[in-house]
């Protein structure tokens, strides 16, 4: 085991404990990772974020419910990372003892960890008991039990599984994904394709993506299947205006720009500027011209959005949510929510949808999406949805995206799409799309 790629993974759990940097936002900032090797960065990605996700299990295996939290940061994140190795049969407990205390400088016994399994089942609240075991927080450990029921278990383990990494082939750089991996092949870089998505591959090993000859051209962008679902789901007509609501850095917007293959107009909109700084920037090398990039402020609409969004065809809410489907893409985010903050997320969902729906034209449709595992999040949002706006109606993914080449990724009426990680390999997400009817003709009375 490379004991600077375990310091240098501390490093980045502490940024983390500090400033609540992301793992991959702390790797972007610090000098010396990014002039390290790429399997270097990519061995301190996986150590970080195996340490961030086994949190809770792995100090309460150490030390008990205290936790570590009387250590400094840095102590505190040497003691996880050091911890996840010997969990995982990497390093013997008198080996990471040794080591932290020769960083330092303090004792500390990594031989209990041996026997956390066994504390962990002796634990007598099962939420806490479920919590601790799959390194969750309690919320999100009595909302697992109570949906998912005997699959809860699963669907935890799931989430702290390594991802994939997935690539949509960019149809405006090259013709279909088998071309974009007959490319990366030459580049010594090999793929295979995915199951659901018809633009998705799956990398195969830890290459260098951002150093291909592919990606400087913007052959590629880094998207796991399920978000190039629900840019499918959208499914925009030949020509027609999309208005991406909450668009982030742009990998849905981009998806939608290449599907109507620089025709028409996608305008993506979000409150935060520097992500749609990236997406400009993604734009330009993705070859994407028909793209319209505005920030959004806490109040009203800026007046071309709102006309835009009363002419749209498609009006796409990928809602803020708690991110439970993309944990383990994103382990650090499991500690990032709080049930105050739920129920924040769940008036900002309730609201776009409000807003969204409002400007719905006849016969366009709408597209609420959030990467959440969760039904107060998703199904419960659109009873709400509809409740409220009575005029408007679902329509079922199965009817957009063909009934038998969707069953595998719907529920089981084939209205939503319900994706979860431990039954299709991608990140848990959900789709609905929300139609307001044509008004009916009127009947023609003559004889």
């Amino acid at each position: 085991m490379n004991a600077q790629v375990v310091q240098w993974a501390a490093d980045v759990v502490a940024a983390w404990f500090d400033a609540g940097r992301a793992p991959r936002e702390a790797i972007a900032a610090m000098p010396w990772l990014r002039e390290a090797a790429a399997n270097e960065r990519a061995e301190v990605a996986r150590r970080a974020g195996q340490a961030l996700a086994a949190m809770r299990r792995l100090e309460f295996g150490l030390v008990g419910a205290r936790g570590l939290a009387a250590l400094p940061s840095r102590a505190r994140a040497l003691a996880l990372v050091l911890a996840s190795a010997v969990e995982r049969d990497e390093l013997l407990a008198d080996g990471a003892a040794r080591q932290f205390a020769a960083s330092c400088g303090g004792d500390l016994d990594f031989a209990p960890l041996l026997g956390a399994d066994e504390a962990i089942a002796a634990t007598a609240d099962a939420v806490v008991r479920f919590g601790r075991r799959h390194s969750v927080p309690d919320w999100f450990a009595r909302a697992a039990i109570a949906q998912f029921g005997e699959a809860a278990d699963g669907v935890a383990r799931a989430l702290a599984a390594p991802p994939p990494r997935t690539l949509r082939a960019n149809l405006l750089r090259v013709p279909s994904r088998e071309a974009l991996a007959a490319e990366l092949s030459t580049e010594g870089v090999p793929t295979t394709p995915a199951v659901h998505a018809a633009t998705a591959l799956h990398v195969l090993g830890d290459h260098d993506l951002f150093a291909t000859a592919a990606y400087r051209r913007g052959a590629f962008e880094q998207q796991d299947e399920a978000s190039q679902l629900v840019a499918a789901v959208v499914a925009p007509p030949p020509g027609g205006k999309v208005l991406d609501l909450c668009a982030g850095n742009g990998g849905k917007t981009l998806a939608l720009a290449a599907m109507l293959q620089n025709r028409g107009v996608v305008m993506a909109v979000d409150v935060h500027e520097r992500r749609l700084q990236a997406l400009r920037e993604r734009a330009r090398r993705a070859g994407a011209q028909n793209v319209e990039v505005h920030a959004l402020g806490d109040g009203a609409w800026p007046a071309a959005v709102a006309a835009f969004a009363t002419h749209a065809d498609r009006i796409l809410v990928d809602a803020p949510c708690s991110g439970t489907g993309s944990w383990r893409r994103r382990p650090e985010g499991r500690w990032r929510v709080g049930e105050a903050d739920l129920r924040a997320l769940a008036r900002t969902q309730a609201d776009l949808l409000a807003r969204g729906c409002a400007a719905l034209r006849p016969g366009a449709r709408l597209v609420y999406a959030t990467c959440s595992l969760l039904r107060d999040e998703n199904e419960r949002q659109v009873e709400r949805a509809l409740a409220a706006a009575p005029g408007l109606e679902l329509v079922r993914v199965a009817e957009i995206l063909g009934g038998a080449g969707s069953r595998a990724f719907t529920d089981p009426s084939g209205t939503f799409l319900s994706l979860r990680p431990d039954v299709h390999g991608c990140d848990g997400f959900f789709a609905a799309v929300l139609r307001r009817p044509r008004p009916a003709r009127p009947t023609d009375q003559r004889s």
